[in-house]
């Protein structure tokens, strides 16, 4: 019998796993929303490149840079305004302490988040105004930054390698609304693709396995993500046509999501009834092809409310279940 490690890096390497891999219990999460120099202090602040950040109390205390507060004004000025985290200063080994207390790594996977990449940490520096203008007004400038969070990036990698030892990377990069992309097609893969690829090829070459996430209605870009060396689209959400994206790409990229996050079964007072439903939709829509899919869903709120914490309860507890129970 597979160890849920095993299961869910089966999937991600094209074979098939012995019941459906879940988010809940294959793999256990480091890096992303606890990295202070990233997303700045837990409490609200200034991350590493002097950004001001806000708890939010709407989407389960993730942090956002804080409105009208810019670190860069002009694209054009990022070399002499532009300054990165010292990762050296970083506590990387007691941080990896702290993620991985009480895990079992022989059974159960590790995946390294690496928050704000090379589109989003232009946005969060500049704002999402001018940042999106500096993408259309002075490609190179953007491109040059951008290629500097690259190499920072793979920084950060390194010191993940060295002392988490993570089985996946996930680079979060989100280009994408719920209805359409922030960039052209062809900006995106002139400017952000090839950095993607080379954040993911730094991946590989320090034994992790690649992953995209990417929120919103960001399926034009599948081939993209394959094309950069990602296995898995993580986060993908039904504003896409899943079941056509596993259907036809299914053997080479892994769909990691479904569930629902906008509608009533991610909400604070979703039923029982709701979220079962939800889960089961998941399973009946896009498990069926035997190939590419992964079980991802949370419940979207206030952490703190009553209605969250028993709907984030039994959400766990139902993937849980029919995750165990649904064989490929």
């Amino acid at each position: 019998m597979m160890s849920p490690k095993e299961n869910y890096l089966t999937m991600l390497k094209g074979g098939k796993p012995e019941y459906m891999p879940c988010m809940y219990t294959d793999y256990v999460v480091t890096g992303g929303a606890r990295e202070s120099f990233e997303n700045g202090p837990a409490e609200g602040g200034r991350d590493g490149f002097g950004v001001l950040w806000h708890p939010t109390n709407s989407a389960n205390g993730a942090p956002v840079p804080a409105p009208n507060d810019f670190v860069l004004e002009d694209i054009e000025d990022w070399e002499d305004v532009v300054k990165f985290p010292d990762l050296d200063a970083y506590d990387w080994e007691e941080a990896a302490r702290e993620h991985l207390a009480g895990v079992d790594t022989e059974r159960v996977a590790v995946e390294y988040q690496s928050w704000n990449s090379q589109f989003l940490r232009v946005t969060h520096l500049m704002g999402f105004q001018e940042g999106l203008c500096a993408f259309a007004t002075d490609p190179e400038a953007t491109y040059a930054l951008m290629d500097k969070i690259t190499d920072y990036k793979i920084r950060c990698l390194e010191y993940a390698a060295k002392y988490f030892k993570p089985d996946v990377f996930v680079n979060f990069d989100d280009v994408a609304t719920v209805s359409s992309l922030f960039l052209s097609h062809d900006c995106y893969r002139k400017l952000i693709k090839p950095l993607h690829k080379k954040m993911n090829d730094a991946a590989k070459a320090l034994g992790m396995i690649p992953a995209q996430h990417c929120c919103g209605k960001a399926e034009s870009l599948v081939q993209d993500f394959i094309d950069e060396g990602s296995v898995a689209w993580q986060c993908a959400q039904p504003c896409n046509d899943l079941a056509s994206v596993i259907e036809k790409y299914g053997d080479q990229i892994v769909v990691m999501g479904g569930y629902d996050t906008q509608g009533p079964a991610s909400q604070p007072g979703a039923t029982h009834e709701q979220i079962t439903a939800e889960i089961t939709r998941c399973f009946d829509e896009y498990g069926k092809y035997g190939k590419g899919y992964i079980f991802l869903g949370l419940i979207v709120g206030d952490k703190d409310d009553a209605g969250t914490q028993e709907a984030s309860r039994f959400l766990v507890e139902e993937a849980i279940r029919q995750t165990k129970e649904y064989k490929y």
